[in-house]
């Protein structure tokens, strides 16, 4: 009942240093992009920061694997009219990225291939965005960057959250450096 010996001191030692030399592998590995994989649907609202504007919309997203490691998002945003999708006004905007692993440890945007171009890579001094993907604690971020006309620049970032019935969104327009557009959103995972 009193404290422990120089030698079993030396025992609980090596006995901690095992555990946490069995865990740091799995630590080191850190979240699973697969747990991100499926359809989600739901509902946003989106809040133009200069004007004040707010519009709602329907969302769905649909995340799957693309070759080794890489992932695809589609997703189709409705911007509906007075809460309805069933009215004139209503629009509607799909979109669909593909990324695949880097050498750093992040994913690169990559386009399908086309058989019929020579080479198919982002312009980015034409307007064209350039895409990236980080995965951590805090969700899958997707950032966007474009060069605007005027030399200004634009920076999109969208970070999709798991939580236990589906997904958070956090999307945010920055034009040089100032924020002007943020949508929140909640979906639920769907069959």
């Amino acid at each position: 009942p009193g404290s422990p010996g120089p030698a079993e001191m030396r025992r609980l030692c090596l006995a901690l240093l095992l555990l946490v030399a069995l865990a740091a592998p799995a630590l080191a590995a850190g979240p699973d992009l697969s747990t991100y994989f499926g359809a989600f649907v739901g509902r946003a609202l989106d809040a133009s920061l200069d004007s004040g504007r707010k519009e709602e919309r329907d969302i769905d997203i649909v995340i799957s694997p693309y070759q080794k490691g890489g992932f695809r998002i589609d997703w189709t945003n409705v911007t509906l009219v007075d809460g309805r999708r069933d009215v004139p006004g209503v629009k509607r905007r799909p979109s669909s990225v593909i990324f695949v692993p880097s050498e750093r440890g992040i994913f690169v945007e990559s386009r399908e291939f086309n058989p019929f171009k020579l080479k198919d890579e982002v312009q980015p001094l034409d307007g064209e965005a350039v895409r990236w993907a980080s995965l951590d604690a805090e969700g899958l971020h997707v950032n966007a960057f474009v060069l605007l006309e005027d030399g200004r620049y634009e920076l999109q970032i969208y970070t999709r959250r798991l939580t236990e019935t589906g997904m958070e969104l956090l999307f945010e327009r920055v034009v040089d450096g100032r924020a002007v557009r943020r949508m929140t959103g909640k979906a639920v995972r769907a069959d």
